[in-house]
């Protein structure tokens, strides 16, 4: 039977929201999570994804969990805008680059060759330019970056790598600077994805005359001006992701009526032939809510949604009632491990798909299975994962 795949080509794993650690606290919240984040996200269906670096270190330390997960894991190697100011220049404040700069990009180039002996690099990136935080960087380190590492990457074209790029508020520039190295084929044609993409109509057009994917998020799906122009996405150029731990859909979204909760295509039910092999079973979902004192559900998954400072209550409170009970199953519903509020993970690809398949106007079982089948098929040849 037909059951979804989705490639989440945008998880950053490194945030330490996935710790317990919130806005820069050293005290977490809650235990890190990780493991149960990436059991949900396969139970629906979310098969591959890729690892988002955001400086050199990331792009190095990722090896490991992708190594944990290979064949499904797949890390990118680059340095965000946002943090090109801190890694090569050593601050907002200054004009010219660190005198260890050149060793830097050579370092990237090393851990892009080393990663992708492995078969650990999925794409080298994120790299690309974002005017929206100038209070990070300045226009001109951003600029001059970009094109620096678009020369490493330039040197590595044995490898085929795709570019995993980040594109906000500065369409122009952005187009100036990356299309002599298309001009030049030093980028193959489609060979790299603009990804959480809010940008206009005209930006949109630039982008896929370029030839490049475009990756859509709760990010690019707020406002029914977004809606307008994530529609026009042809589908075979459209990747989807999360960008966990941000850009979730929230409810103030105009996207947020468009996604189909559990149990639906995009979120099949789970049955007991789905379960780890030590689970035991017990009455489906919609009785188990409906039950004294269950533990309140997400709206969109079938696992308990809590504040982040609740965790231990929860966990207290979840393992007692379970201690009353014979048997019960732990992967999904009140027992399960949860989901926390405000914070986006793999598992909410499935209603990214949900909202882009409704913008298209695509309606049938059948099609709709065409339509997730197709994306999830952009986004493998792509990485070539």
């Amino acid at each position: 039977m037909w059951k979804p795949r989705y490639f989440d080509i945008g998880v950053n794993f490194s945030d330490l929201m996935f710790q317990g650690r919130y806005h820069g606290s050293e005290v977490p919240k809650h235990p890190s999570d990780l493991a149960d984040v990436i059991a949900r996200a396969k139970l629906f269906g979310v098969d591959k994804m890729l690892i988002t670096a955001s400086n050199i270190e990331e792009s190095l330390d990722h090896f490991l969990l992708v190594s944990e997960h290979k064949g499904s894991f797949a890390s990118t190697v680059g340095v965000h805008p946002c943090s090109v100011a801190l890694e090569f220049y050593g601050g907002l404040e200054n004009k010219e680059p660190l005198p260890e700069a050149d060793e830097k990009l050579a370092k990237l180039k090393e851990i892009a060759l080393d990663g992708h002996a492995k078969g650990y690099i999925g794409a080298f990136g994120e790299i690309g330019l974002d005017y929206d935080r100038l209070h990070y960087l300045s226009v001109e380190q951003q600029r001059e970056m970009f094109e620096r590492q678009l020369d490493v990457h330039a040197s590595l074209a044995d490898l085929k790598l795709p570019l995993f790029l980040h594109m906000r508020a500065a369409c122009d520039d952005f187009v100036e600077i990356i299309k002599p190295y298309l001009e030049k084929g030093s980028i193959a044609p489609g060979s790299g994805v603009v990804h959480s993409f809010t940008g206009s109509k005209e930006e949109l057009e630039q982008i896929l005359k370029l030839g490049f994917y475009v990756g859509v998020n709760g990010c690019s799906l707020k406002t029914q001006e977004n809606l307008d122009v994530a529609k026009l996405i042809p589908i075979d150029r459209l990747l989807i992701e999360t960008d966990a731990p941000w850009c979730e859909i929230r409810k103030s979204h105009a996207s947020y009526p468009m996604i189909s909760p559990y149990p639906s295509i995009y979120y099949p039910e789970v049955n007991s032939a789905d379960s780890q092999p030590n689970e035991e079973v017990t009455a489906p979902k919609k009785k188990q809510q409906n039950q004294k004192n269950a533990i309140k559900l997400d709206d969109i998954v079938p696992f308990p949604s809590i504040k982040k400072e609740n965790w231990t209550k929860h966990r207290t409170a979840a393992q007692q009632k379970l201690e009353s009970l014979d048997s019960a199953r732990t992967d999904i519903g009140e027992f399960a491990t949860p989901v926390i509020k405000s914070r986006n993970e793999p598992v909410f690809v499935g209603s990214v798909a949900s909202v882009m398949a409704h913008l298209h106007g695509i309606e049938k079982d059948a099609e709709i299975q065409n339509f997730i089948d197709t994306i999830y098929n952009n986004s493998c040849q792509l990485f070539k994962l």
